[in-house]
């Protein structure tokens, strides 16, 4: 490439000056940076627009699971990302090891309560292994279960070699969930006020009734060792899993909170038994 000649200032109003207009077809092998974007940028557009040349765009996944599928209500929120029951507050390690797919959240519906899985079966995910985390699927805004089965694909893919059907405990909560007091036994529920100043939160006092007894229905115990069970995925378990989703109360809310209610009685009586799937009429 021929050294660029020197300029005067001011520069010229109608253009650069000589030697230093873009020539598009003229890219430097040396800008590799440069030439890689407009390189890719040239090459993997459709329809006027940019796109993922594997697959198509989340948000017209997130339509097909609402419209075509039946895995999430049909009036979850338009995208993803303003949905609440797609969202989990996690720690930093553990949003990232999420996103790596090292580890799966499953819902057993057996016990209503979402286990996570160390598939990759990484020492420091061992202590978390098997154990229920702190999501309670009555609340309004719990995540749909259906949703875990498509990150347990991802995971389920992204290591190959690990045995098919992991082996889990009998699914005692996680250890912080005990040595925190964050469960009320006698409701059934989390603690979600703050606690009195005077009063400590620690509290280790939950009853067997709060731990795990799993189903065989959904989880495979046959050659499995005395207290472990064994996570499967098949037909059979993902139905299980979506018809708890289609009962829980976070689906009903969600339905809900996008029906208009400007008809009359008993048209809103008809939207809410539609919604809810009741399919007999109130007396």
């Amino acid at each position: 490439m021929a050294p660029l000649s020197t300029f005067q200032l001011p520069l010229p109003s109608n253009g650069p000056p000589t030697g230093y207009g873009w020539e598009g077809h003229n890219i430097s092998v040396l800008s590799t940076t440069t030439a890689f974007k407009i390189g890719v940028g040239e090459r993997d557009i459709f329809l006027g627009q940019h796109r993922c040349v594997d697959a198509e765009p989340l948000a017209e996944t997130w339509f097909d699971l609402k419209t075509l599928r039946g895995w999430i209500p049909s009036q979850a929120k338009g995208h993803p990302q303003h949905e609440p029951r797609n969202c989990l507050l996690m720690c930093a390690n553990h949003c990232v090891m999420f996103d790596e797919h090292l580890f799966f959240i499953r819902f057993i519906p057996s016990v209503q309560k979402f286990v996570l899985v160390n598939y990759c079966n990484a020492p420091f995910l061992a202590e978390f292994h098997g154990k229920a985390i702190a999501l309670d699927i009555k609340d309004h805004h719990a995540p749909f279960p259906s949703l875990f089965i498509l990150h347990e694909m991802h995971v389920r893919g992204f290591h190959p070699f690990q045995p098919i059907n992991p082996e889990i405990g009998d699914g005692s909560w996680q250890d912080w969930i005990y040595s925190d007091g964050v469960f009320d036994d006698l409701s059934n529920s989390f603690k979600q006020d703050s606690p009195p100043k005077d009063k400590c939160t620690h509290n280790n006092s939950l009853s067997t009734q709060s731990q795990l007894q799993f189903n065989p229905s959904t989880i495979d115990q046959s050659g499995a060792s005395p207290g472990v069970h064994r996570i499967e995925l098949n037909e059979g378990v993902i139905a299980d899993i979506l018809a708890a989703t289609h009962a829980s109360p976070s689906w009903k809310a969600c339905q809900m909170e996008g029906i208009s209610w400007t008809g009359t009685a008993d048209e809103n009586i008809q939207k809410y038994l539609s919604s809810v799937g009741v399919e007999e009429p109130l007396p």
